[in-house]
């Protein structure tokens, strides 16, 4: 029953890892490991048993039974004749004492039929054993092959953390750059006066062309227009300062 239900939960998870099979073979190895101990237990039991013949003979109850109510009619026939003579109680003694001596020295009991009845249980109880190890091998085999699905997916999940770092740090670089260029950088244009600042633009400025001389300023075009006010606020700028030499 165990083997029938253990080979399809194993199959089925080989193919499909889930919390359900999961447990599933969970259970089947507990219940497994459990049987395969109380096998092992009746087999080193019945090799107990075939190792030792009084064992065995005493097994047989009918002839135990038997022997028991032999000794207790030849004890109520001693209790009889208790007053017979010294010399009878004698021989009797050795007797018995014959017969004890032969039964714990050279009494053999016919075993026979036991001995093949246990042997054929303890070959059965053998194939049980060979066959519930063989199942918990698959069972190794089964878990092996997951461990190694397992380290593989893994594998899989740490390489893409790693890529999804590597990116992260070349977009982190990428703002790093970004940032140094952004940043306000001091240009000593700026920070010079007014009068710096017109000249740059007069310099800069393109000069007007001979068509375009002999216009009004308000007929200029607006560039021009420009280059005359910055020129005039130039002159303005420069003649105070002349002045106060």
């Amino acid at each position: 029953m165990l083997e029938k239900e253990a080979y399809p939960a194993l199959d089925e998870l080989t193919s499909k890892i889930s919390t359900l099979n999961l447990e599933r073979v969970r259970q089947i190895k507990s219940r497994l490991v459990t049987i395969s101990g109380r096998v092992q237990k009746v087999r080193d039991e019945l090799e107990h048993l075939l190792d030792d013949d009084m064992d065995m003979a005493e097994m047989y109850l009918t002839d135990k039974l038997a022997q028991q109510l032999e000794e207790t009619s030849s004890r109520d026939e001693l209790d009889n004749n208790a007053f017979e003579s010294d010399d009878e109680r004698d021989e009797d003694s050795k007797s018995k004492a014959r017969r004890s001596y032969e039964s714990s020295s050279g009494f053999k009991p016919n075993i026979e039929e036991l001995e093949m009845l246990l042997e054929a249980y303890f070959t059965q109880v053998g194939g049980t054993l060979n066959k519930l190890s063989t199942l918990r091998e698959y069972v190794d085999d089964t878990e092996d092959y997951i461990n190694i699905m397992l380290d593989d997916k893994q594998n899989q999940l740490l390489q893409m953390g790693v890529m999804l770092s590597t990116a992260s740090l070349v977009l982190n670089a990428g703002i790093v750059v970004s940032g140094v260029f952004g940043m306000n950088i001091d240009i000593e244009l700026f920070n010079s006066g007014q009068l710096q600042f017109l000249e740059t633009v007069i310099v800069l400025h393109p000069q007007p062309s001979d068509a375009n001389r002999d216009l009004r300023p308000t007929e200029l075009p607006l560039g021009i227009t420009g280059f005359l006010i910055a020129r005039q606020h130039l002159r303005s700028a420069l003649l105070p300062a002349s002045g106060n030499r």
